[in-house]
């Protein structure tokens, strides 16, 4: 490979780099951004980050400061997608806010089947999903 071309494709490959890590504050990636772009046909835009906060039994949580929690919003077929395997989420909805509100749907619901659940009740994979939870949401009370 020329010496120019081999310089040209390392910095493209630190400016993806560089780029996916500030577009994983907004809940995307560059992928996630031109399926965007692509299926609106329209000018960018970068959404708020998905919310990871909600409530169960009248109590809020929220991520911790130390939690590396950062969904990587995905758009294809039509839909809107995201993940979190380490603590058992998987959400998808044809609108980004119906997947904003999926994601609190489905964190209440593993919060009350996962982290509320008797670990003699629970498989080793289930508890290690409740460990994760655990240690990655707080009360919203504490600062």
């Amino acid at each position: 490979m020329p010496a120019t071309l081999e310089r040209t494709f390392t910095i493209d490959r630190d400016l993806v780099r560089r780029a996916n890590r500030k577009l994983r504050r907004y809940g995307t990636d560059l992928n996630g951004l031109l399926s965007i772009v692509v299926s609106s046909r329209g000018l960018p835009f970068l959404p708020e980050p998905l919310s990871l906060e909600f409530v169960v039994d009248g109590k809020a949580k929220r991520p911790r400061r130390s939690a590396r929690l950062a969904p990587i919003v995905q758009y294809a077929d039509g839909l809107f997608s995201t993940s979190l395997e380490a603590i058992g989420l998987d959400a998808f909805a044809e609108t980004r806010e119906e997947l904003g509100a999926e994601v609190k749907r489905q964190l209440e619901m593993l919060w009350k089947e996962y982290a509320l659940a008797d670990d003699a009740a629970l498989t080793e994979s289930a508890r290690k999903i409740k460990r994760n939870l655990l240690e990655s949401f707080e009360d919203a009370s504490h600062a």
